[in-house]
């Protein structure tokens, strides 16, 4: 069976994903690197909006283009039923800053019946150096994911 969801963000890469059912996705103006079942890789630059008061990538930003991604690989495996995020956990490493880009890689760890673990990692491009990490779980519910 063709997994529809695959391939459309598929032909996305290399473009910014503006067209997101979620207006949140569309404010981070991600670029999509790689899209697969097993993970995805985004790129996204870093604008004013996106920092704290000293210039730094506001920690909140981070966490949500994080889940954004995981959110973004979960929907590429094609399941029938929504499995929301029930925890999100995030280690901070080093900063990025306004007009910098960061790479995020997710990778699904586990595929379970019930329970999806993702995990990820954040990197400045422009330093090579990892901004974060983050691992999350996704819990299976009744809401059935349109077509």
């Amino acid at each position: 069976m063709e997994n529809k969801r695959l391939k459309y963000l598929q032909s996305f890469i290399g473009k910014h994903f503006n067209n997101s059912p979620s207006p949140f996705a569309n404010w981070l103006n991600g670029k999509v690197i790689i899209v697969e079942e097993t993970g995805v890789e985004f790129q996204f630059e870093i604008r004013k909006d996106m920092t704290n008061p000293v210039g730094i990538l506001h920690g909140g930003v981070t966490a949500g283009m994080i889940d954004d991604c995981m959110g973004v690989n979960f929907m590429v495996l094609g399941l029938e039923k929504f499995y929301p995020t029930i925890n999100l956990y995030i280690d901070y490493f080093n900063p990025a800053y306004e007009g910098q880009t960061v790479l995020v890689k997710t990778k699904i760890e586990k595929l379970g019946k019930t329970i999806i673990n993702i995990k990820a990692e954040v990197f400045n491009e422009s330093t090579s150096k990892k901004v974060a990490q983050a691992t999350a779980n996704l819990a299976v519910s009744e809401i059935k994911i349109p077509d």
